[in-house]
C-alpha cells in the first residue's frame, strides 16, 4: 500500500511520504502512449529500468510572486507547469495535465490511497519516460496522478525527480538545480 499526506493551502500542495512500497504494477495501466494496455501483462512484460542520472546544465528558477518556485518541465516533450515541491515524495500530476502528456489511466488504476487534508483520494500510479527541465533530462521517473479535484492546481516537482539531480540548493530567492 502507498500512503500520502496533501496539505492544501491557497499558495501551494505539499505532499509528504508515508509509505512508499513499489510493486509490480508500478507502470499502471494507460490507454495513452508510453503505458500497456494490461495491468497483468504489464507486471510480467515490463522491466522497470534502473534510475539514470540527471544529463545537462545546472538551470536556475526565480521564486514567483507568491514565493514558490514554478518551473516550465516538459514531460514526454509537452510543457508542463510545475511547482517545485522538495516536500513531495514523487512528481504529481493531474488528470487533466496527464492526458496532455498521453497518460489516461483507467478509473481502475486509482487504487493507490493518499490521505489528504480534504480527506482520503485514489492515485493512480505511473512512470514519466522523460521529464525536462531546461537542459536537465532525467528518464523513467516515478509519479502519481491524481483526480482533477484532488489536485486542481497543477502539478509537482518532486524528489522522484529531484533526488535523480546532482543536487539543488536554494538561496533567498533563487533555486539551482544541478544535474
Amino acid at each position: 500500500m502507498t500512503g500520502f499526506i496533501v496539505k492544501t493551502t491557497a499558495a501551494a500542495l505539499v505532499v509528504v511520504a508515508l509509505a512508499l512500497f513499489v510493486t509490480a504494477d508500478l507502470a499502471g495501466r494507460l490507454s495513452g502512449p508510453g503505458g500497456p494496455a494490461d495491468t497483468e501483462a504489464a507486471a510480467s512484460a515490463v522491466d522497470i529500468p534502473a534510475p539514470s542520472p540527471a544529463s545537462g546544465t545546472s538551470e536556475h528558477l526565480t521564486k514567483d510572486r507568491n514565493g514558490h518556485f514554478v518551473a516550465a518541465a516538459h514531460i514526454n516533450g509537452v510543457a508542463v507547469r510545475m511547482l517545485v515541491d522538495t516536500g513531495a515524495s514523487l512528481v504529481v500530476l493531474n488528470e487533466d495535465d496527464a492526458a496532455r502528456v498521453g497518460m489516461r489511466p483507467f478509473p481502475s488504476d486509482y487504487r493507490h490511497r493518499l490521505n489528504t487534508a480534504n480527506g482520503v483520494t485514489l492515485g493512480a500510479r505511473s512512470i514519466l519516460r522523460e521529464v525536462r527541465l531546461g537542459s536537465i533530462v532525467v528518464r523513467d521517473v516515478d509519479a502519481v496522478i491524481l483526480k482533477r479535484e484532488a489536485l486542481a492546481t497543477g502539478g509537482l516537482l518532486g524528489m522522484s525527480f529531484l533526488s535523480r539531480l546532482g543536487g539543488f540548493e536554494t538561496t533567498a530567492d533563487t533555486m539551482v538545480l544541478k544535474p
